[in-house]
C-alpha cells in the first residue's frame, strides 16, 4: 500500500493455540502539520484472547517519510508454544526498512529488530530481500527466510540470535520448529 492521507490495511487473521486470533494493521496519514510534509504510518498487532477476550492493540511502530512510499506488512504467525507472534513491516522509499517484530504474549512485551541493519553484510543497500520469519530453535533464536529475487544476495534459511543482534546461516542439518499451524478438527 502506499502510504497516503487516510489509509489503512491488514492481513488475514492468524489463529494461535486456545483460539488466540492476530491480526496486523497499518495505517497512514498526514503527519499533521510537523511542517515536513511527510506521510506517518502507524503499524499495530490486534490479538484477541479466544471468543469471550477483549482484543488488546499493541502499538508496534510509528514512522514518518516521503509520501507515496510502499508499505508493507506479512504477519508469519505463533512459536510452537504460543508465547510469541513474529511478523515483518516493511517499507520502500528514499530510506527503505525492514523490521522484524517478536511479540510476546506472556509479558506482553515487543521487541523489533532491523533486518537491513542485521543483514547489512550480506544484502548491499540497494537491495531490498523480503524476510519471512519461519520458525524458532529450541533456544529461542530466531529462523528467518531471505528471498532476494531482484538483487544479488543469498537467498535461504538464517538464524538470528536470541537477542537479535547476530546472523548466521542456518546449517542444512539444523532442526528447527516450525511456526504453529491451526488446524480446524470438525466435531
Amino acid at each position: 500500500m502506499p502510504c497516503a492521507n487516510i489509509a489503512a490495511t491488514q492481513t488475514q487473521p492468524i489463529r494461535g493455540r486456545n483460539e488466540v486470533v492476530a491480526l496486523l494493521k497499518v495505517s497512514s496519514e498526514d503527519d499533521h502539520s510537523k511542517n515536513s510534509h511527510d506521510c506517518q504510518a502507524e503499524y499495530q498487532l490486534f490479538m484477541v484472547p479466544g471468543p469471550a477476550g477483549a482484543p488488546v492493540v499493541v502499538d508496534l511502530l510509528t514512522s514518518d517519510a516521503a509520501w507515496d512510499r510502499s508499505l508493507s506488512l506479512r504477519l508469519n504467525g505463533f512459536s510452537q508454544n504460543g508465547q510469541r507472534v513474529f511478523g515483518v513491516l516493511s517499507e520502500g522509499g528514499k530510506f527503505p526498512s525492514a523490521t522484524l517484530f517478536d511479540y510476546d504474549t506472556a509479558e506482553g512485551k515487543v521487541r523489533l529488530i532491523d533486518l537491513r541493519k542485521r543483514f547489512s553484510h550480506i544484502a548491499s543497500s540497494n537491495c531490498t530481500p523480503t524476510f519471512d520469519v519461519i520458525g524458532t530453535t529450541a533456544t529461542g533464536a530466531i529462523v528467518v527466510e531471505l528471498n532476494s529475487a531482484k538483487c544479488l544476495a543469498p537467498n535461504g534459511r538464517w538464524l538470528l540470535d536470541r537477542s537479535g543482534e547476530r546472523v548466521q546461516r542456518l546449517p542444512q542439518d539444523a532442526s528447527f520448529l516450525s511456526l504453529y499451524e491451526f488446524k480446524d478438527v470438525a466435531r
